[in-house]
């Protein structure tokens, strides 16, 4: 018997049909994650981190959602999110919020929420450096899940609240929604379960509605807490058991899972809207949602997806580059919902093009089905993902807890296996080699079936004439169908190296130390400064950023325009002998980028690699600095859509508002303050592309450049003397006309009548030109403005229910002049505008007036911004980003860098009020008010 067996074992395995058995083999989980499960059900996951130390992240998850409401609580498994924040039995109103931010949480960033149709997550992000922190924070998770009180006075203000976040979310594209995703979700519970709500229902429930859900599904055996810390996990247990065993198992009702119900004909929606300011095709096939990844088989069709939806962008993105029939496509396969897959794609059109757009997507498309994909995409995109997961295998492992997080969300909510990062990357270099064309081509066509398909159109009003009839598109549609169509070819001719001529080297001239942060500094004998910062954050890893002060304002005002054009249309047309599609295969498995860069005040530049490819990434920046290419296509394309995207502006309801408040910001002598599309049709020439190029980048003299990263200074010179010391030095035009903003010397109100939906738009803005930009000084700028955001957060949301939030920034600047602003910006009832407004002006006078006031705020902000900069002080970013701050604006010393903590800690409430008093009370304002429109005759 037993030789039986195994000569059936032998054929089927010479078959390869035993090939599922290795597939089927469960993947092996992260040895890292802790796992374990309550006697009440309540299930809990610590994973030990030690690349972040100090700081833990904590998310209580509830296997339940807006999908879980009854008719009667439409919008509350929302609400109760909102509750969690007003009062718990162990914690008070704002109690919760105020102890975090004593700790150094930030509301909004580190301490957040969300709600969806199958899960509501609560989110907590703190220094645990004192582990009593992160006990506590447990603690008040046990009361979000078990404990929230819901406070009748605190239920009915915080209707307010979670109607403005509706309300703040109305306008074209919401309208649309409504119409479109009753068919997209056709008669399932989703169409109906929309977690925001029904207005009439947040305005109206009673308490016990709320707490009716609350009880029925906050129930240990659907919730979950997971922890990522450095923290011996041992402790963290004894921490969650101490907390959650105290909670009893409910009474279960039972936690049903819905699907989108299926249709064998294709439903169409066609529709339009006044504000709507794009045409955009979506086409949708609902499938069976893709399961969690649990063996190797999982891991092998994911992998497969991956590489789908990677070559699919790319097709799309090659295609947008060779035609004018529509300006970008897509096509993917992914999940939708909880039990619901789709395969969807679609067609960003032009107005003046539907219908060829259209026909041309769907035959992009048809294509796709027919063939799948090239040997040669798929070797330039395997290539690709092995050269990056080879550079991911040999970089030090410094994942944030937040990516940890996200697969632990995928082990709670769809049983996925959590990888330890090494047999990821094992699994990846295996199943990467093993995905050819035809595996594509097989997973499309088994989850591409027909029948579940619904086709949206949606499109401006004034664009009504232009869009196809249902009957029409439904024709096209098929003519697609049944068409012939070649496969794709796309013939490259690419040269054999990037250079064809090295450049003359040139020499480091002078070398200076600035031994207060640790850089070196090279002078080259062509006009440049070279800075050094070898940093440890990612080892053998480089970036190098270069700038200049001048950009568009030190051009003629002439070429003002066609400057506009400069950074897109030569970055998208490839450099020297190569197109941009030539570039992008040469440089297939290669680290190496780079970016040239002309903004309004500096040109510059933006590149990176691996140091294995730093040659190849000197050589880059080399060749697109000095062999610019402007692609006729290309240029085309970018003015053409610029031109369309700025006449569908005019559609929006901000439209007239926003140029008010640019007039008033800027002043009209500024010529770069309006960009018409009548200027760029006139104005913009390809031909005058390169020339304003080569006006900024013809000479490299006083360009600056930072390098950050794990590399060793002798070795890098050589490439920086050949290829940075190699650029041409020489003159160049350093005129820098500048003619705004200037600050206002009186008070200015503007008032906007536009749009149907029923929500006003408030901006309050004052600027100043009297101001020194360095510090401390921008630090008590910040201080400001996160001392704004708690009282205002405080009065216009806690206390009046008048808002869902608040913006604020106060910044400034002395490039390209001086200049500080401030800004409050919210978005509220219409009735409640002039009202909100007025409360937003008390706060500010008692912060100007009283220091006393908000003294315990600003200890909670310092302790903010102090863990904040710690956590990026050793990243690569961070440095690039400060240097170049550092060296372009012209501080006075280095104290952000060494002194940053004293700094924040001297700086007193005292001096918080003054700034809010000098440039918020004693400088004039702008208020901006924009109205619905039929307010203009109610008033």
């Amino acid at each position: 018997m037993r030789k039986k067996m195994n000569l059936m074992a032998l054929l089927l395995a010479g078959l390869g049909l035993l090939s599922s058995s290795t597939y089927a083999q469960q993947l092996r989980q992260d040895p890292n994650l802790v796992t374990g499960k309550l006697k009440n059900g309540f299930t809990y996951y610590i994973y030990k981190n030690n690349k972040t130390p100090g700081n833990s992240v904590l998310r209580l998850f509830l296997n339940a959602g807006s999908l879980q409401e009854e008719p009667n609580q439409l919008g509350l498994a929302h609400f109760i999110e909102h509750m969690a924040f007003n009062g718990t039995k162990h914690y008070s109103k704002n109690d919760v919020i105020e102890f975090l931010e004593s700790k150094g949480v930030k509301f909004g960033a580190d301490l957040n929420a969300h709600t969806s149709f199958d899960e509501t997550v609560y989110k907590i992000s703190i220094n645990t450096k004192d582990e009593k922190n992160l006990e506590k924070s447990i603690d008040i998770m046990a009361d979000w899940a078990f404990g929230v009180t819901f406070d009748s006075h605190e239920i009915d203000k915080e209707r307010g609240v979670v109607i403005e976040e509706w309300r703040s979310k109305q306008g074209a594209a919401n309208r649309l929604r409504e119409q479109y995703l009753p068919v997209l979700f056709n008669k399932s519970r989703y169409a109906e379960r929309l977690p925001i709500g029904k207005v009439h229902i947040l305005k109206n429930f009673k308490r016990q509605t709320i707490v009716d859900f609350y009880e029925k599904w906050y129930r240990p055996d659907l919730m979950s807490i997971a922890i990522v810390t450095d923290i011996d996990p041992k402790k963290v247990e004894s921490y969650i058991k101490n907390e959650f065993n105290q909670y009893k198992a409910k009474s279960k009702a039972p936690r049903l899972y819905y699907e989108l119900p299926q249709h064998r004909d294709t439903l169409f929606s066609i529709l339009t809207d006044k504000e709507a300011n794009a045409i955009e095709l979506s086409v949708f096939n609902k499938i069976k949602s893709f399961s969690g990844i649990k063996t190797e088989q999982d891991y092998k069709e994911q992998l497969a997806r991956t590489f789908f939806n990677a070559l699919a962008k790319s097709r799309f993105s090659r295609i947008s580059q060779l035609q004018n029939d529509f300006k970008e496509g897509s096509f993917s396969v992914s999940n939708i919902v909880l039990k619901n897959g789709i395969v969807s794609g679609g067609a960003s059109l032009y107005h003046d093009k539907v219908k060829e757009g259209i026909a041309q997507y769907l035959t992009e498309t048809q294509r796709i089905f027919r063939y799948g994909f090239t040997n040669d995409e798929l070797k330039k995109y395997r290539d690709e993902y092995i050269a990056a997961i080879k550079r991911s295998v040999a970089a030090e492992d410094k994942t944030a807890g937040e990516t940890y997080m996200n697969e632990i969300h995928d082990v709670f909510y769809n049983g996925s296996t959590m990888l330890a990062k090494a047999d990821r990357n094992r699994l990846a270099l295996k199943y990467a080699t093993q995905i050819d064309s035809l595996t594509l081509l097989n997973l499309l066509r088994s989850v591409n079936k027909p029948g579940n398909t619904v086709i949206l159109l949606t499109a401006p009003e004034k664009d009504k004439v232009n869009l196809p009839s249902q009957s029409a598109l439904k024709a096209m549609f098929a003519k697609a169908a049944s068409a012939q169509v070649d496969p794709w070819t796309d013939q490259i001719t690419m040269p054999t190296k990037l250079l064809a001529q090295e450049p003359i080297a040139g020499k480091v001239i002078k070398e200076e130390m600035i031994s207060a942060i640790g850089v070196t500094k090279w002078t080259l004998a062509n006009g440049t400064i070279v800075y050094l910062k070898p940093t440890a954050e990612r080892k053998n890893y480089i970036s190098l950023s270069g700038f200049r002060k001048g950009g568009i304002y030190a051009l003629d005002s002439a070429q003002y325009t066609t400057a506009q054009f400069v950074k897109p249309v030569t970055g998208l047309s490839g450099a020297g002998p190569f197109s941009r599609r030539a570039l992008t295969q040469f440089l297939t498995g290669n680290s190496a980028s780079a970016t040239l860069v002309l903004s309004s005040t500096r040109e510059g530049v933006v590149t990176s690699a691996d140091w294995k490819d730093a040659k190849t990434m000197f050589q880059l920046m080399y060749l697109k600095w000095m062999y610019p290419n402007a692609d006729p296509v290309t240029f085309e394309q970018v003015k053409r859509q610029t031109i369309e995207k700025l006449e569908n502006n005019k559609l929006s309801p901000n439209y007239d508002y926003n140029k008010a408040i640019g007039e008033l910001l800027k002043g009209d002598e500024d010529y770069a303050s309006e960009v018409s599309a009548e200027r760029l049709n006139q104005e913009a020439q390809l031909k005058d592309v390169i020339p304003v190029f080569k006006s900024r980048f013809g000479s490299a003299k006083d360009f600056q450049f930072v390098i950050v990263g794990g590399f060793n200074p002798d070795s890098i010179k050589p490439l920086i003397e050949q290829y940075i010391g190699g650029l041409p030095a020489g003159d160049y035009s350093k005129r820098f006309e500048y003619n705004g903003p200037v600050a206002g010397h009186a008070a200015k109100d503007i008032l906007v009548y536009a749009g149907a939906a029923p929500k006003s738009t408030v901006n309050l803005f004052h600027q100043s030109n009297k101001v020194t930009y360095d510090y401390p000084g921008i630090l008590v700028q910040t201080l400001l403005q996160e001392v704004l955001k708690v009282k205002l957060r405080l009065n216009l949301r806690e206390e009046n229910s008048g808002v869902y939030g608040v913006g604020v920034s106060v910044s400034s600047t002395n490039i390209p002049a001086p200049l500080i602003r401030a800004r409050i910006s919210f978005s509220c009832a219409p009735e409640s505008a002039e009202f909100l407004i007025k409360q937003a002006q008390i706060e500010i006078k008692k912060v100007a007036d009283d220091p006393t006031y908000f003294s315990s705020d600003l200890t909670n902000i310092k302790l903010q911004q102090i863990d904040g900069y710690k956590k990026q002080a050793d990243k690569n970013l961070f440095w690039s980003s400060a240097l170049r701050n550092q060296f372009y604006f012209g501080f006075k010393d280095y104290s952000y860098f060494n002194d940053f903590e004293n700094m924040i800690n001297k700086i007193t409430p005292a001096m918080v009020a003054e700034y809010a008093k000098k440039y918020l009370i004693d400088t004039p304002g702008i208020k901006a008010v924009l109205l619905p429109e039929n307010f203009k005759t109610l008033n």
